[in-house]
């Protein structure tokens, strides 16, 4: 069996390449060319304009027409990395058996809208197969509006692999790990899980419908991935856990093994790790094995909001959890909590004392504009008004509220202006 397999470009106003690799999608081709399917594999994010720090860098882009939803925008909406000629000449192939999409951000999916087109008119006898986050939160939406043959939500992997008649094991699965080197001729990083879910259930979060269990894998194979390449050269490495430190003696011994290998490479947590199950060995072990500004959740120190939004963390965690860090090395600026920006009825004044407060601790801020997700228990206050996915863009959600714009940017600011001078003292 021949598969052409494709992560889409981003359409938006804005992209950056923050460690993007479609993780979930390189495992299931990784299990696919373990069933000797063979993989014909195309990332149209996989080229970069200008390099940043630790892998990350600019997508080159091109200007393209705006969405008509959003004509009050005053804003360039631009397309994200290798341009349609490429493209074309990347499929100059033989006709596939079958072609599969990836998804992730809800409002980018014009880009697989038209990425679609193109491969109908190139392939009009191979099946187009959709799947990810945008194919399981809007999966009516997909079906109706990509053009895509088969749409696939991200819980029910069975009935993709039923389709394709090939054997599916859950377990071996979610155990397997990417084979970066089989889709990539160079890697300026790599992302990982050590878990697949979350054991929570924050009414914000969609990860239970993406992942609804919570499986954890053995660290053996963490190990050796990590062994593997750093033997390829790579440097950074990329958590992609949504709760790597619960259960804290899995982490605990994880890190003791990692520490042990001496292997020098730096961790990211773009998904953020939990406070509460900070303790000072377990900070010291982050410190020491490589943790680049490791961030962690908070969203709001709003006590009322807290407990409705999943209570997980609140104010004695959070000073708690920092005090672990800055015992455990971390100096001034070394470290981030997210903040949440622009949810409804937000107290900005509020706001601005929750980012004194975390700057006096001695951490950086990182401002999270707020955009409900679908299929969370805070979307169904807006689902209405936020049918169309164009509409979901946290960039643009502040424009829904037009009075408050200059509010923001003089919080983001504050906060950048903040994060400066902790980076300096």
């Amino acid at each position: 069996m021949n598969i052409l397999a494709i992560n889409p470009w981003i359409v938006d106003y804005a992209a950056y390449d923050f460690w993007l690799k479609p993780y979930g999608f390189l495992v299931l081709l990784s299990y696919l060319q373990n069933k000797n399917i063979d993989i014909k594999y195309i990332d149209c994010l996989d080229k970069k304009a200008s390099y940043g720090t630790y892998g990350r860098g600019k997508y080159p882009h091109q200007i393209i027409k705006k969405p008509a939803i959003h004509k009050d925008i005053p804003r360039h909406f631009k397309r994200y990395g290798i341009d349609l000629e490429d493209f074309q000449k990347q499929i100059r192939i033989k006709a596939p058996d079958y072609i599969l999409i990836t998804s992730s951000m809800t409002y980018w999916y014009p880009a697989i809208v038209e990425l679609t087109k193109i491969l109908k008119d190139k392939f009009p006898n191979s099946p187009i197969i959709l799947g990810g986050t945008y194919a399981t939160l809007c999966y009516d939406h997909a079906k109706k509006n990509t053009g895509c043959n088969y749409i696939f939500e991200n819980g029910r992997p069975q009935d993709f692999f039923k389709l394709l008649n090939i054997p599916f094991d859950s377990y071996d699965f979610y155990s397997t790990l990417p084979q970066y080197e089989n889709f990539y001729s160079k890697l300026d990083y790599v992302v990982l899980r050590t878990s697949w879910g979350c054991p929570f259930s924050c009414s914000f979060c969609a990860i239970k419908k993406l992942f609804p269990q919570f499986f954890r894998l053995s660290q053996d194979k963490i190990i050796n991935f990590l062994v593997k390449y750093k033997k390829y050269g790579v440097k950074d490495f990329v958590l992609y856990d949504d709760a790597y430190l619960y259960k804290t003696n899995y982490a605990k011994s994880l890190l003791l093994k990692i520490k042990k290998l001496n292997l020098n490479i730096n961790f990211h947590t773009p998904n953020a790790l939990h406070l509460r199950f900070l303790d000072k060995k377990i900070a010291s072990l982050l410190k020491e094995t490589g943790f680049i500004n490791p961030h962690f959740g908070l969203e709001t120190l709003d006590s009322k909001l807290q407990k409705a939004w999943g209570d997980k963390v609140n104010k004695a965690d959070l000073i708690k959890g920092i005090s672990y860090l800055r015992q455990g090395g971390f100096g001034k600026g070394q470290f981030s909590v997210y903040l949440l920006l622009g949810y409804p009825n937000q107290d900005l004044k509020q706001l601005k004392k929750d980012v004194d407060l975390l700057n006096s601790q001695g951490a950086r801020v990182s401002l999270a504009e707020f955009s409900p997700t679908p299929q969370t228990e805070i979307f169904k206050n807006y689902q209405e008004i936020l049918e169309e996915p164009l509409r979901h863009n946290n960039s643009l959600f502040g424009f829904f509220q037009k009075e408050k714009i200059k509010d923001f940017w003089e919080i983001k600011n504050y906060v950048r202006e903040l994060n400066k001078k902790l980076s300096l003292s």
